[in-house]
Order: structure tokens, then C-alpha cells, then sequence
């Protein structure tokens, strides 16, 4: 008959192995998925001046995308389980740190030069981070300085993370990539919803036929299309469903709505607010006008 207690320990052995190996594939898929995002925002926003691209705008657009994933697929499991997911925050905060640098580091860089630099040390701090095999290591080594009862304490901990983590789901890069021209028409606003920039545009004719949908933000035609390209695969099947500022207009007559789809600037003309505020009128407008 087995020693229990080496039935226990080599149990023990393979929940750390697994909960590595899920700490792993959850880094590669975060990486993954912002690295992917940004090489196709650097493709976009490539021409940008340097006045349209700002190094501490660009950093702030940067930073929403990772505020996104780590929303997504870490706060929201932390909520659900209690669990700390340690190593994925750590992860997440030393690219923040990058982006920081990377800011910090582009004023005389044009915005694709610095962008590509920003995903090669965002792919340096995730290699160069705690290997798989150095984290079992620690993780054995921290299991085997406690007594039998504090091992099952220990083991309890890892068995609670290893089930959290096998919940998160990490964004597709598309999801991310959203987030980054929804960050970058955000970061764009001026506070004027009438004639300023920083949102989109949604006009119809006085008689209510589709007319035209666009962005007012730096590169708009690029932005919009690059909106049209990923919105689906995102899960947003219609423009007022983006979390930006919209001004929708009925041949003259405007309203504005905030990114959440209050409204932000009201109308007088009754016939107006009743087309503009009617989920009908909202579902209309599912891609910009190319």
C-alpha cells in the first residue's frame, strides 16, 4: 500500500505544476493579445503627426487597452473568487511601467517608431519576467518549509488560485484593439459635442434617411475604418453601442450622448428628440461611411 503522506506530496507536486502551466498560458494569451493590438493601432495611427500624437495622449490610449484586459479577465475573476492572481497583476503592472517608459522616451519619435518599440519590451518584461520553472521552484520550495498541516493550508491556496485562473478569459486581440480607437477618439475631446472633436458623428437627412456616419478625431478615415474592421468580432454590432461621445443629427437639428448613451446636449424640436432618442434610429448606423 502507498505512503499516504508521499500520495499527498506527489498530488501536492502536480497542483503546483498545473497551476504554473496556467499561469503561463494566461501571461502568453495576455501578451498575445495586447502585443497583437498594438501592432495593428501602430499600423493605424503610423501618420500621425506629432501634434495628433502626442506622446502622454498616445501613453493614456496605451493604458485604457490594458485597463480593459485587466477588467476582463482579471478584476472581474478576483471579484468573483476572492482569489489574488498575483503573478498575472505583476505581469499587467510592469506593462503599465513600460508604457510609462516608452512615453517618457518618445518625444522625438514619430508615434509608429515608438509604438514598435513599446511591444518589443512589452514582449522583453514578459520573457524576462519569473520563468515557469523558477516559479516551481519557489512555489516547491515555499510548500516544503511549512509542517504537514501548513502544507495543506498552502496547497489549499494554490488549489483556490489554480480554479480562478482556469475562469479568466483573456479578450481577443480585436476586443483590445477596439478599445485602443475608442481610447484614441476619447482622448481627442474637446468638450464640445457641437462642433468640437473626439466623437463620432451620425447624421441623417430631415427626413430621416441615413446620410452619413463618421469620426471627428485625428486620422478619422483610418480610425473609422479600422472601427469597421474589428466592431463585429468585438461583439459591437452598432456605432451607438461605442463608448464614445456621439452627435446625432436630423438635417439641422442636433443631440449629443455621452459614451454610456445619455444625453449630453438636449433639443427642443420634439420631432427630433422622438427620431434621434428611438432604438430604431440607433440600430440604423452599424458601420462608418467609407
Amino acid at each position: 500500500m502507498a505512503d499516504p503522506d508521499t500520495v499527498d506530496y506527489d498530488t501536492d507536486m502536480q497542483t503546483i505544476r498545473d497551476y504554473v502551466s496556467a499561469v503561463v498560458e494566461t501571461q502568453t494569451k495576455i501578451a498575445a493579445a495586447y502585443t497583437g493590438a498594438l501592432a495593428n493601432f501602430e499600423t493605424t495611427v503610423r501618420s500621425a503627426s506629432a501634434t495628433e500624437a502626442k506622446a502622454d495622449l498616445v501613453g493614456v490610449v496605451l493604458k485604457s487597452a490594458l485597463k480593459a484586459v485587466e477588467k476582463e479577465a482579471v478584476s472581474a475573476v478576483k471579484e468573483a473568487t476572492g482569489a489574488d492572481l498575483g503573478p498575472i497583476v505583476e505581469m499587467l503592472h510592469a506593462v503599465y511601467d513600460e508604457v510609462d517608459r516608452a512615453s517618457k522616451a518618445a518625444e522625438s519619435l514619430a508615434v509608429g517608431e515608438w509604438i514598435k518599440d513599446l511591444r518589443t519590451s512589452v514582449t522583453d518584461a514578459f520573457t524576462q519576467g519569473e520563468s515557469g520553472d523558477a516559479m516551481r521552484t519557489r512555489i516547491e520550495n515555499e510548500y516544503k518549509q511549512n509542517d504537514a498541516g501548513g502544507r495543506g493550508g498552502y496547497i489549499g491556496g494554490v488549489q483556490n488560485e489554480l480554479a480562478a485562473l482556469r475562469t479568466v478569459v483573456v479578450p481577443i486581440t480585436k476586443k483590445v484593439e477596439l478599445t485602443l480607437y475608442q481610447s484614441w477618439i476619447n482622448a481627442n475631446f474637446n468638450n464640445d459635442c457641437a462642433d468640437g472633436t473626439g466623437l463620432i458623428s451620425l447624421q441623417f437627412t430631415s427626413d430621416g434617411n441615413q446620410d452619413s456616419a463618421t469620426v471627428k478625431a485625428p486620422l478619422n478615415d483610418k480610425i473609422a475604418g479600422a472601427l469597421n474592421n474589428v466592431m463585429a468580432d468585438a461583439g459591437v454590432n452598432r456605432l451607438m453601442d461605442l463608448g464614445v461621445v456621439k452627435k446625432m443629427s436630423m438635417g439641422d437639428v442636433s443631440m449629443c450622448f455621452e459614451s454610456d448613451n445619455t444625453v449630453r446636449m438636449a433639443t427642443d424640436d420634439e420631432a427630433a428628440t422622438t427620431f434621434l432618442t428611438s432604438s430604431d434610429t440607433w440600430n440604423s448606423f452599424r458601420r462608418f461611411s467609407t
